[in-house]
């Protein structure tokens, strides 16, 4: 049953509209708020609601939804996740103060705004308490905020009313705005997601929040603009100004307006999905380098050990780029987001938190192993890499500490990359076996990420159908596994300029039930690390791109290792002389085994 927010919390949904403009576009902004909070429940799971007592709210209800929310997260098993939205928190806890200080001097505050904003207030920060990426752009967002509004509040400012009522209504648009953000992604299922950023998408309008206060204080610097100078005809600068004309807007001009926000929005991104590829295409070698550097830092190699880790690559001849014809015909253009609602009833079938691990503050590997993946990761080719380490008691694997680092390096250095670690699920379920169920939760999250990376737009045709009717064909049992399996490689033909795909523990969801399965996953995976990149002076048509693939593994799952093995193999470890060895030497050996297709 939906829910509902009780009377008390609110005095009136429509705010009667003052005389003064200034203080006239807060009233419109305060009914607008007012209505979306009350439908933005509505959307909530019971979990993320907030239990209200039935009175208006106060500074001090924010702070003590505040406190226990990190008291939550510290007892949480991967209350990692929730370190830095925890510390974020402590910084924010003492600024809900400084908003009491400016509402107070507002009209009827205490009836009207400060009831319907500490309110708000709590329910958008208990609503992203699941999510680590949702609170750390909301909380930074909400910072950033009051760093600007501050000064204001000093007894010594002699800021009017009207002022103070022209930057809560740009507030209380925001707060309008994330909820209706919340909402979309709530809807496709993509809060879970660890490639959210809502600051960034929010980050113009606290920006504008920014700019105001501080014209108001007198400390606004005209050389303190946005970075990047935009001409006033850029498709950025015409969505942010459509936006922001929304403010004091109502019915059918508000509507009007929010439908060209829309419009303006998508020619910006699709714009800007375009300078992002180009960008990550002409500094790719910089970004992997600095994603080495970094790793360099935490993955310590040391002395050879006998860890049962050693280096195995498979020696393949030159590639090309792939003759792949992306001319089709007859196209149809889809819009990211459409995809991503086609396929959000995936995301029952995986947990997202399998898409991340924790990682301790330093990582030891055998010297051999280090060097082979940094070999991995500078080689100017798309390439796949396997670790395999003895079988462990320890949790987590010492090679998957290894997937780890590199995912969380790829992630900071703002690499494209997609990651699962694999998992079976605690319970049995009738008709499907574990095994299996862990093999549609990795496909499942394969697919979702993919989608995620995609530009705002895509041409999908007969060869490269990306339909909506081919996503509900996927109902996460092992009768629909060879409609998902074209689906990742459908999507893999849109891989951006550079991939990192990162793939921890598939010998957990191998056994005889996924054994054949399996293989088709990894071969079409590598498949797609023979399509090389082109430069752009060659003068091809073909796809230019990077595609780095890394398992890590403990045992020999045969899966794996004959897929990878179905081109010679170079076997490396400690000693200075690589030999060629077959892939039954690998699977007899008592060792593990890092292989890489050259």
């Amino acid at each position: 049953m939906p829910s509902e927010l009780p009377d008390a919390l609110i005095a009136q949904d429509w705010k009667p509209v003052s005389s003064n403009p200034a203080i006239a576009d807060l009233d419109v902004e305060h009914t607008e708020l007012a209505q979306t909070w009350r439908s933005f429940v509505r959307h909530l799971l019971p979990e993320d609601t907030v239990e209200w007592e039935e009175r208006p709210q106060t500074p001090q209800d924010v702070q003590a939804l505040v406190r226990n929310l990190q008291t939550w997260w510290a007892s949480r098993p991967r209350r990692r996740v929730f370190r830095f939205a925890s510390s974020l928190c402590d910084r924010f806890l003492p600024t809900v103060e400084t908003h009491a200080t400016l509402l107070a001097t507002l009209p009827e505050s205490d009836t009207y705004h400060g009831p319907l904003f500490y309110g708000v207030l709590q329910s958008v920060l208990k609503a992203s308490a699941n999510y680590p990426r949702v609170m750390e752009g909301l909380v930074t967002a909400l910072l950033n905020i009051h760093s600007a509004l501050a000064p204001l509040a000093n007894p010594v400012s002699t800021v009017s009313v009207e002022s103070v009522a022209k930057l809560y209504a740009l507030v209380f648009f925001f707060l309008t705005e994330f909820m209706d953000w919340y909402v979309r992604r709530f809807t496709c299922q993509l809060l879970p997601s660890h490639s959210q950023d809502p600051y960034t998408e929010f980050h113009h309008l606290v920006s504008c929040i920014q700019r105001q206060a501080k014209a108001l204080a007198g400390s606004f610097n005209s050389m303190e603009l946005d970075d990047d100078s935009d001409s006033a005809y850029s498709p950025r600068v015409l969505w942010e100004d459509s936006q922001l004309s929304q403010v004091g807007r109502q019915g059918t001009e508000r509507r009007i307006a929010a439908q060209n926000t829309i419009t303006r929005r998508l020619i910006w991104e699709i714009q800007q999905d375009a300078e992002e590829r180009t960008r990550i295409r002409e500094t790719r070698d910089q970004l992997l380098v600095q994603m080495i550097n970094a790793v360099s830092q935490q993955l310590r190699p040391v002395s050879e050990q006998g860890s049962g880790i050693v280096c195995l690559t498979t020696a393949a001849p030159d590639l090309v780029t792939s003759s792949f014809e992306w001319s089709r015909g007859s196209k149809r253009r889809l819009a990211r987001l459409e995809l991503q609602s086609a396929s959000k009833h995936l995301q029952a079938f995986f947990d997202s938190d399998d898409q991340i691990a924790d990682m301790p503050e330093e990582v030891h590997a055998e010297g051999s192993v280090v060097t082979s993946l940094q070999k991995w990761a500078k080689n100017p080719r798309s390439q796949a890499l396997a670790v395999g380490g003895s079988q462990s008691t320890a949790t987590p694997s010492p090679v998957t500490l290894i997937s780890a680092c590199y995912n969380f390096f790829a992630r900071r250095a703002q690499l494209p990359v997609i990651s699962h670690f694999c998992s079976l699920p605690a319970h049995e379920m009738q008709g499907i076996t574990r095994h299996q169920r862990g093999l549609i939760a990795l496909t499942y999250s394969l697919i979702r990420q993919l989608i995620d990376s995609l530009p705002s737009v895509v041409d999908s045709d007969a060869l490269l159908d990306l339909s909506a009717e081919r996503f509900r064909m996927l109902d996460g049992t092992m009768s629909s596994w060879k409609p998902a399996l074209a689906l990742v490689d459908t999507l893999l033909h849109f891989l951006p300029p550079l991939l990192l795909l990162i793939i921890d523990g598939v010998d957990i969801i191998h056994d005889t039930s996924t054994d054949t399965e399996l293989r088709d996953l990894i071969r079409v995976l590598l498949t797609h690390t023979r399509h090389q990149p082109q430069s752009a002076s060659s003068g091809g048509t073909g796809p230019m791109f990077l595609f780095k693939v890394l398992f890590t593994v403990a045992g020999r799952p045969s899966a794996l290792v004959e897929t990878m093995s179905e081109n010679q193999l170079v076997l490396s470890d400690s000693s200075p002389v690589d030999e060629p060895t077959s892939p039954d030497a690998v699977l007899a050996s008592d060792l593990g085994a890092v292989m890489m297709n050259a």
